[in-house]
């Protein structure tokens, strides 16, 4: 089988938050089980753009990168109040309430990757979230603690072993 890579834009926690969000993983995996997400690959997927043969093109870089370069939105803040799942397979930290600058954020994206020719897959349900757990075993949606969360730059990630290799960043404009 072939060697791929996922390709995606995403918004990386600061130190402080990923400590932060580390500590909430870890509570979840003493509740839930299963694989916990290394605290260096912890990120809030925006727009998950494809699995892709690797080495990546780089033609495909390119047009995310003139996607990404294309977006002019302020910063906004989230909050990060839920655990939930994604049938058996996926734990993750969430929003119960997406900021509608995040929504904006992930249409604008969308549409910018079609315009650029980048690779996208169209979804029918957005739902942002922090992958903590692989195949937890006892899964139970609940409220947590509220984690305040200041969104000022996103990025294209790829998925690489041990942590993820940042593409891109491009800030947002302050508030």
């Amino acid at each position: 089988m072939p060697l791929t890579r996922n390709l995606f834009f995403a918004l990386a926690p600061d130190p402080s938050l990923r400590g932060v969000l580390a500590a909430q993983a870890q509570r979840l995996h003493d509740a839930w089980g299963g694989r916990m997400t290394a605290p260096a690959k912890l990120h809030m997927t925006v727009l998950f753009l494809d699995a892709l043969p690797a080495p990546i093109e780089t033609t495909l870089i390119d047009a995310a990168c003139a996607a990404g370069a294309t977006i002019a939105q302020r910063e906004f803040d989230l909050v990060v109040d839920r655990a939930g799942r994604f049938e058996r397979r996926v734990g993750w930290l969430g929003c119960s309430q997406v900021p509608p600058a995040l929504k904006t954020l992930h249409e604008s994206l969308v549409d910018a990757c079609f315009a650029t020719g980048a690779p996208v897959r169209r979804e029918n349900h957005y739902t942002p979230h922090v992958t903590a757990l692989r195949d937890p075993t006892h899964p139970e949606p609940h409220a947590i603690d509220p984690l305040q969360w200041r969104v000022r730059h996103f990025e294209l990630m790829a998925s690489a072993e041990g942590a993820y290799e940042v593409l891109g960043t491009w800030p947002l404009q302050p508030a």
